[in-house]
């Protein structure tokens, strides 16, 4: 398959700064055009104290650390610098009402075209900070007008994610992937948060009419697999065989459509 122009947003297993799933997808879909906003340590969620947001607003990529800026919302404004003519203000509408990014702390910048595909793998690292332990908490959130998600669950933060790209770029195929299984000590990534992640994030999926892909199940990088390739960043033999598998997803949903 051939696509113009690819974008994928997410933690360490999709950047480029760890293990470079996403941009190998984006080979595999022989795409002209690749944004790879994914940063290690991201965090699906914002970080908050309480119902209180602290994540900065940023259009700086941070390095691979656990920092309160390394946050998906940061991605998805990055994506729209890059996609907002070069010194023109950062602006997006949803539902009738108009948003836009303060030119002090960046205008856009033009360097990609709208994509053809978004792929977001992201939630590994939500809850490695007490107050973002994941929840599931989406049938509440989903009820929320747009400027009520304040980003402090997955839920809320995919859902604006989703809406911000969808409102940016209509004709977009936007695919949301569910967390790969781990063999580590972490409480956060074991099996029982990462079917409550899997669950946020196909319902979400669900609720905005993009695609899912199931990654925790069908990916083949099951927890004994973990255990002897990577234990949380795949090894290169299975790097590879995930990018594959995300590709194929991809192409034979693009297909069908």
């Amino acid at each position: 398959m051939n696509i113009r122009s690819f974008c994928c947003l997410g933690d360490s297993i999709t950047s480029e700064q760890v293990s470079g799933i996403g941009t190998m997808v984006a080979h595999r879909l022989n795409a002209q055009e690749v944004l790879n906003a994914a940063c290690g340590y991201a965090t699906c969620t914002d970080w908050h104290e309480g119902d209180k947001n602290i994540t900065p607003i940023t259009l700086i990529e941070p390095p691979n650390t656990n920092t309160a800026d390394n946050v998906l919302s940061n991605q998805v404004r990055r994506v729209l610098q890059a996609l907002t003519p070069k010194g023109e203000i950062i602006r997006w509408t949803v539902d009738g009402t108009a948003y836009a990014i303060p030119a002090e702390i960046g205008v856009g910048t033009g360097t990609l075209t709208a994509p053809d595909v978004i792929y977001i793998a992201i939630s590994t690292n939500d809850g490695n900070q007490p107050e973002n332990a994941p929840v599931d908490d989406f049938a509440r959130v989903a009820r929320l007008p747009y400027a009520d998600l304040n980003r402090t669950s997955m839920a809320s933060a995919l859902l604006w994610a989703v809406r911000t790209l969808q409102a940016v770029c209509p004709n977009t195929a936007i695919f949301l992937a569910t967390p790969l299984q781990t063999c580590t000590t972490q409480e956060w990534m074991d099996e029982a948060h990462g079917l409550l992640k899997r669950g946020v994030i196909q319902k979400v999926a669900q609720e905005t009419g993009v695609h899912c892909i199931d990654s925790f199940y069908e990916s083949g990088f099951d927890r004994s697999v973990a255990r002897w390739h990577g234990e949380v960043h795949p090894d290169e033999e299975w790097k590879v065989r995930i990018a594959d598998f995300v590709a194929k997803e991809i192409e034979s949903t693009l297909h069908k459509e």
